[in-house]
């Protein structure tokens, strides 16, 4: 996998929005349907971003299924840090 700007902007984004969605709270479950569908991003680029942020420890994963494989994430300690920057 290649990481670029673009990965990494994308990536921001995702905290940001997942920011939004758990009001600032670390471990609030968030949507991975709803977040994809907010920043228009397909299963595949959903999979390397999310797996991406958990290798990063900014999020957790937290349920497996549904149509972006993630069902389920929620932000830790650092990606709330990191959402805020």
């Amino acid at each position: 996998m290649i990481i670029g700007n673009n990965f990494n902007s994308k990536a921001k984004s995702i905290l940001k929005k997942m920011l939004e969605y758990c009001d600032g709270e670390e471990g609030k479950w968030v949507p991975v349907k709803n977040l994809c569908d907010d920043l228009g991003i397909d299963k595949t680029e959903a999979k390397n971003l999310l797996e991406y942020l958990e290798s990063k420890e900014c999020i957790s994963i937290e349920t497996m299924g549904g149509p972006y494989l993630y069902g389920d994430v929620s932000l830790t300690k650092k990606g709330i840090y990191k959402s805020r920057k």
